[in-house]
């Protein structure tokens, strides 16, 4: 009798609401756990989450808030929770994994840590050591909005062992997506988390000029050519900005309302102060910590990130929104497009 996989997803979130019904859909035993117990609940009571009223969870998914119960000797775990609380996560997940096999990692999380500018997949190693081959990031051009209504989406599952990787897309891959592999994982990290911050940026440029698409696309170009340089000085492969992961991640992010990082900057063009638009966004915007943590990392590195730069100041420093045009190389501050 062949042994049904076991997934843990840790973070019931769009994503892992999303990922937790296409592994479901494969017929693995899934849990998942979320801390906030009025989401869990909701989940836990309508089969879906409240950003997906579309989407129906398969009724044999069960979800916690103990992670003790979601814990239950998985072959795969499915990281989805706000970068800045994975390292204390992980250690909580370790105490649970003890004497155990270390299953497949997978990561949804995106971001560098505060103070050591490590990815998520360095921090879970860190956590976990020994087990460097069996974490892995999955990425790319992918709203879990469009996944869960079945678009076909194409993503990169980047681990250090690629044998490994391999046998983990196995598991994974299927529905609506479709996983290619890499070895390139810190490079696939770098854009993942780059993206956000560059989407910030577009934003305020779709705010300011009243959705010149013009204006955007010189931003983008500008914001692609930044992040291949950080990517590259970083230790990435070349392909790898240019790939799913990097500038099709950027070109998803950074011009679609869907994504609140974009809406977030797009508030911010339009007048309203970070913190105001924050609250009008309501949920997580990952690509504000972004700004903070990738500049950092960028001066650190000595890397010109001119672009970063630009959209810092104006979300940490009260700069006008309208600098953000001299980042996309204008030179003039035009600020009366008119409304198309």
């Amino acid at each position: 009798m062949t042994k049904k996989i076991k997934v843990a997803v840790i973070g019931a979130g769009v994503w892992g609401t999303t990922m937790a019904g296409l592994m479901a859909e494969k017929e693995y035993d899934v849990r998942a756990w979320e801390f906030n117990k009025e989401t869990a609940d909701f989940i836990q009571q309508n089969r879906t989450h409240p950003m997906l009223p579309f989407y129906n969870l398969p009724d044999d998914v069960r979800i916690y808030t103990d992670l003790k119960k979601a814990i239950q000797n998985p072959d795969l775990i499915i990281v989805a929770i706000d970068s800045r609380f994975i390292r204390t996560t992980i250690r909580e997940i370790k105490k649970l994994l003890e004497g155990r096999e270390i299953p497949y990692i997978v990561a949804l999380s995106k971001g560098i840590e505060t103070e050591t500018f490590k990815t998520v997949c360095q921090v879970i190693g860190e956590e976990l050591p020994g087990t460097e081959d069996r974490i892995m990031i999955l990425t790319g051009p992918s709203f879990a909005v469009e996944v869960a209504a079945g678009a076909p989406t194409k993503v990169v599952l980047a681990g250090k062992n690629i044998n490994e990787v391999k046998k983990a897309a196995e598991i994974i891959d299927g529905g609506p997506l479709k996983i290619e592999i890499s070895e390139d994982r810190l490079g696939a990290e770098l854009g993942g988390s780059l993206k956000n911050a560059y989407a910030v940026g577009s934003g305020i440029i779709d705010g300011l000029s009243q959705a010149a698409k013009n204006s955007e696309a010189a931003f983008i170009i500008e914001s692609a050519n930044e992040l291949h340089r950080i990517i590259t000085t970083m230790g990435g492969r070349p392909e790898t900005a240019w790939g799913l992961t990097g500038i099709g991640d950027l070109m998803l992010t950074a011009t679609s309302a869907k994504s609140r990082n974009f809406r977030f900057g797009r508030e911010i063009g339009k007048g309203l102060s970070p913190e105001q638009a924050l609250k009008k966004i309501k949920t997580v915007v990952e690509g504000r910590e972004a700004i903070k943590n990738v500049r950092a990392l960028c001066l650190v590195n000595h890397i010109p990130s001119p672009v970063v730069d630009a959209i810092y100041g104006i979300v940490y420093e009260n700069k006008e929104p309208v600098s953000i045009l001299k980042a996309a190389g204008f030179s003039a501050e035009i600020t009366n497009t008119k409304t198309i």
